[in-house]
């Protein structure tokens, strides 16, 4: 079997040969296309929920939880991580967090753990943010 291109003609072997010579830099193209796509990591993604409420466009109630944590925790500071847990930093306290994620690396929901304050009392929480922890041991 033969090739014509731009007047030069190919043999298979030929054909092969070029192939088999640009197969690793194929690989080496392949294997770096999914970096460039990267997912943003999960501490970033939570991050930027509780810096941003509205990126809870899906569900106005956890934005307006995160906004309620906020009110009652202060500031919020920064994502902490602690293996594979998440801490949200607050200035008058901080907040264990289990996220899930969609298949975008975007946040989908947050589940909020009990929250961690020597100075705050549940009873001063909005009341979102009461029924929220209404497991939490000490928070009735």
């Amino acid at each position: 079997m033969m090739l014509s291109i731009n007047r030069r003609t190919w043999t298979l072997p030929a054909i092969a040969r070029a192939c088999i010579a640009l197969f690793p830099t194929l690989l080496l193209v392949l294997s770096i296309e999914p970096v460039v796509k990267a997912q943003p990591e999960a501490a970033v993604a939570i991050d930027r929920a509780f810096r941003y409420e509205s990126s809870f466009a899906s569900s106005n109630t956890q934005g307006r939880l995160v906004s309620s944590f906020k009110n009652w925790l202060g500031a919020f500071q920064r994502i902490r991580t602690d293996g594979n847990n998440y801490i949200a930093v607050f200035d008058r306290g901080s907040l264990p967090i289990d996220a899930k994620f969609k298949a975008n690396g975007s946040v989908e929901s947050l589940i909020f753990g009990c929250p961690i304050s020597k100075s705050l009392s549940l009873s001063d929480a909005p009341s979102d943010v009461r029924q929220a922890l209404s497991k939490c041991p000490g928070f009735k």
